[in-house]
């Protein structure tokens, strides 16, 4: 059975999310290595011995990074053939080896499991988001290993919302929300990249949104317990409970964001080890 979302397939097939407007650009992000400095714990965990499986690679910007740095095994699938191919291409030019392939992560069923499975702002997009985690533990993380997931954010992601939402409410143009969006944002790039974007954040059509709270729950059901957290910076921490009060807290910080003319998309990632 899968919880993939059909409209979401042909929104991402018409524009995979982070697409450049050429190879070139592709090419130089990933080069940079960007992706992945924007994400410790993976430094941490990674090395050349360790085998990764991303889940929903879209572009393929973070797989290719992680084979290129650390010349170890990686497997990336995702739903979509258009951003599978684009992801292959760029890798290709760059003599990056990284095994794409397009597959429904609810049907995927692969031989071994993984030292590392990776799922950056995918999993809110599928039917059945809590399904979709309980499967990468569970099926795609070997004993021993970790699970790093991201998502949209209960509390912090709610004043994004409605304030674009207030926007359309009152008859913006979809050039006018794109022209906020990429004021709040202040993102230099180029216009398909920052429009691949906006439709990502702003039209979307469908996510949900999650707390660190319910996803540690669930991780703990198939017994993987909460290593860090960008909730609080990745710091050491004393008690979950103390994350999940603090996770609060990041509506208010949202507003404020918003308020000060700053992006503020309410987003958070979280590592797992399981047992």
């Amino acid at each position: 059975m899968t919880f993939a979302n059909d409209e979401v397939l042909k929104f991402y097939r018409e524009l995979p999310f982070n697409t450049f407007g050429d190879l070139e650009e592709h090419k130089k992000n990933i080069s940079s290595g960007i992706s992945l400095r924007n994400h410790p714990p993976l430094l941490e965990i990674l090395s050349d011995q360790t085998r990764v499986l991303e889940v929903g690679c879209g572009v393929g910007w973070l797989s290719a990074q992680i084979a290129d740095r650390f010349h170890t095994s990686v497997t990336s699938i995702d739903f979509n053939k258009v951003a599978v191919d684009m992801a292959q291409k760029s890798a290709d030019s760059l003599k990056i080896a990284v095994d794409y392939q397009v597959a429904d992560l609810f049907l995927y069923s692969p031989d071994v499991k993984f030292d590392v499975c990776v799922s950056l702002g995918v999993l809110h997009h599928t039917n059945n988001c809590i399904d979709a985690v309980q499967r990468c533990v569970d099926h795609f993380t070997k004993s021993g290993g970790y699970f790093y997931v991201g998502l949209y954010h209960l509390f912090g992601r709610r004043p994004f919302l409605n304030y674009f939402e207030s926007m359309m409410q009152n008859g913006a143009s979809e050039k006018e929300l794109l022209t906020e969006y990429a004021r709040l944002s202040q993102v230099k790039t180029d216009d398909k990249h920052l429009y691949s974007w906006f439709r990502d954040q702003v039209l979307h059509p469908h996510e949900t949104q999650h707390t660190l709270k319910e996803i540690t729950d669930v991780c703990a059901k198939s017994g993987a317990r909460l290593v860090s957290t960008s909730i609080n910076q990745f710091k050491k921490f004393d008690s979950e409970s103390e994350l999940f009060d603090r996770e609060v807290e990041y509506e208010e910080v949202s507003k404020q964001r918003i308020a000060e003319g700053k992006y503020f998309p309410g987003f958070f990632t979280a590592l797992y080890k399981k047992n």
